[in-house]
């Protein structure tokens, strides 16, 4: 039910703003190219530093505040303080989504629409930011009272939807190449 959701919004995403797939211009001419993917390339460099200075930093820092930097692996690693084990978490969520999303942010805006994919990855990063600093906040509460899933959900169906946007787009490139 889910990947008919993601692909139902991808096909909206192609048949709304998708390049005409009839047309000789199936990619931004090589003067709109950098315009075309400016924006998003700006959005995910910007994620990337956000993502080295509070993600990967928030880990040190926690450590650091529950006394681990003097302690040895064994006792580090059992009974993990659960500020430390939320900010790992975040950490390694945020890379697990990574790849999906420099895939579907510039395979969008340069296959689909520079725009729409500079919108639609900005609004990813945004729920990611807001992830983050939701979980590694939520010390002491049970997961789902930690309100993460309102911005995990909305990101699952932005990243997906921009992937699925650039299968149909060019799904619909290949019938009409036929």
């Amino acid at each position: 039910a889910i990947l008919i959701s993601y692909s139902v919004l991808g096909a909206a995403l192609s048949f709304a703003f998708g390049r005409d797939p009839l047309s000789e211009t199936l990619l931004p001419n090589a003067v709109d190219i950098g315009r075309e993917l400016a924006p998003t390339i700006m959005i995910i460099c910007l994620f990337l530093v956000s993502y080295s200075l509070i993600d990967v930093m928030s880990v040190g820092i926690e450590k650091g505040r529950c006394g681990l930097g003097s302690k040895t692996y064994p006792s580090v690693a059992s009974n993990v303080p659960e500020e430390i084990y939320l900010a790992q978490r975040v950490l390694t969520n945020q890379g697990e989504q990574l790849p999906g999303f420099l895939v579907g942010s510039i395979s969008f805006t340069l296959f689909v629409d520079g725009k729409v994919g500079a919108v639609l990855s900005f609004s990813w990063a945004v729920l990611r930011r807001m992830y983050a600093s939701t979980y590694r906040g939520s010390v002491g509460m049970p997961i789902d009272k930690s309100g993460i899933t309102k911005y995990t959900i909305p990101a699952y169906f932005v990243l997906n939807s921009m992937l699925m946007g650039t299968v149909i787009q060019y799904a619909r490139v290949w019938v009409h190449s036929l």
